[in-house]
């Protein structure tokens, strides 16, 4: 009689911070990852790693998807689609080696390629965690612009403070020039301005508008 073999997959390690039940669409998994939307919606098209649709039918990403498309994102060097569908499977979904790649400890490797990607995957946790912790920290503008949001119990736009931030102002100074905000607000501005960045977004729009009426005059 022959003995079952055991499967190759293992239960990836549970998230910090109750991201295991976090997503997150496709701009926002995008802004997380410094990444622009259109390589995000590539991977997606190409299957390199799993989505899931919410309950309105649009794409959800979940929070191991993300920290996938950080890792892409910081590592040194450009792999081909088949290398990144499988640092999607063993990142994501536990699985010990695939295509030829093995994951010791932070080290995944393939021949004579080492990549350490311990420091990666901390660094998307931790963008993670900021972000979450930020969308629960705003509030809708109703006096502003639409689209526009409140860092909650301020009227300091969140959209300014990224804008700075975009400018070149140290987070050190902006923390003294705005009190009422935290380090991780501060962060999470960062991540937030890059959010309306792109075709149909509503700054594009308000941008469009007032390139049309500069011409009409």
């Amino acid at each position: 009689m022959t003995a079952k073999k055991k499967s190759q997959k293992q239960r990836p390690r549970r998230l910090p911070h109750g991201l295991e039940n976090e997503t997150f669409s496709i701009k926002e998994a995008a802004a997380i990852a410094g990444l622009a939307d259109k390589t995000v919606r590539n991977e997606i098209y190409v299957d390199l790693f799993r989505v899931e649709l919410d309950d309105k039918s649009r794409v959800a990403i979940s929070a191991r998807g993300v920290i996938y498309l950080r890792l892409i994102h910081l590592l040194p060097v450009q792999l081909g689609p088949k290398d990144r569908n499988a640092l999607s499977r063993m990142l994501a979904e536990g699985w010990p080696g695939a295509e030829g790649w093995v994951r010791k400890g932070d080290t995944i490797s393939k021949g004579m390629v080492s990549l350490d990607v311990g420091v990666a995957e901390r660094d998307a946790i931790e963008r993670l965690r900021v972000f979450v912790r930020g969308r629960n920290r705003v509030d809708s503008d109703t006096g502003g612009p639409a689209g526009d949001m409140l860092f909650k119990d301020t009227a300091i736009r969140v959209r300014l403070v990224g804008a700075l931030l975009a400018r070149g102002a140290e987070p050190a100074k902006m923390l003294t020039a705005f009190p009422a905000l935290q380090a991780d607000d501060i962060a999470f501005a960062g991540m937030f301005a890059r959010l309306n960045k792109g075709p149909g977004s509503a700054s594009t729009g308000r941008a469009r508008a007032a390139r049309r009426s500069r011409t009409a005059r």
